[in-house]
């Protein structure tokens, strides 16, 4: 009996073949039953750390709601402008007045007349709509907009509207950004001495 020189015939061959695909369906059915958990652990050890921002769906999931329930109990639903995967903030801008209240514990009353907008806004108004209108001072607090008023002077003023704030940051932002890369640029042009 010679059983060490044995080949390997054809149906040997088959049967290797047939286990390596078996093996394979395995390890994508795994795969792909693993690959939901996976990823949304990973979203959200990204959103408690703060690398990510909190997503409608994770702030349902952490109120113990579905996401319908979530969202109606501060007058939203799903639709085009919030969906599952929105960021808080764009959650909270789709927000009325009354309902951004709700969502941080404050009365809407008060909020408005804190920041003399009473004849601007309601309580109906959309926080996106009402956030720029707010006295720059309300928004930041008096200690931060006493360090911005010694930065910028007279450009900036208590009632000053957010969004004008806003504006004049992001033009001054931009300015620093090209100039910063006005002499980069001129390095860089520079003619090559001969």
């Amino acid at each position: 009996m010679n059983e060490g020189g044995k080949k390997t015939s054809q149906a040997d061959k088959l049967v290797n073949v047939i286990i390596a695909v078996v093996i394979i369906a395995f390890i994508a059915v795994g795969v792909y039953a693993t690959y939901g958990k996976i990823s949304e652990g990973i979203e959200e050890k990204a959103i408690t750390s703060g690398e990510k921002e909190a997503t409608v769906e994770y702030l349902a999931k952490q109120s113990g709601m579905s996401v319908e329930d979530y969202l109606a109990q501060y007058g939203l639903s799903l639709g085009d402008t919030i969906k599952k995967d929105t960021a808080e903030s764009e959650m909270l801008d789709n927000m009325t007045v009354e309902n951004y209240a709700k969502y941080n514990g404050q009365d809407a009353d008060e909020m408005i007349n804190g920041t003399g907008l009473q004849d601007k806004v309601t309580k109906d108004t959309l926080w996106k709509d009402f956030l720029p209108q707010v006295p720059v001072v309300s928004v930041l607090g008096e200690e931060t907009f006493n360090q911005l008023k010694a930065q910028f002077g007279d450009e900036v003023t208590p009632d000053m509207p957010y969004g004008d704030f806003e504006k004049l940051m992001q033009e001054k932002q931009n300015a620093a950004a090209e100039a910063t890369e006005a002499p980069a640029e001129e390095a860089t042009e520079a003619p090559a001495a001969e």
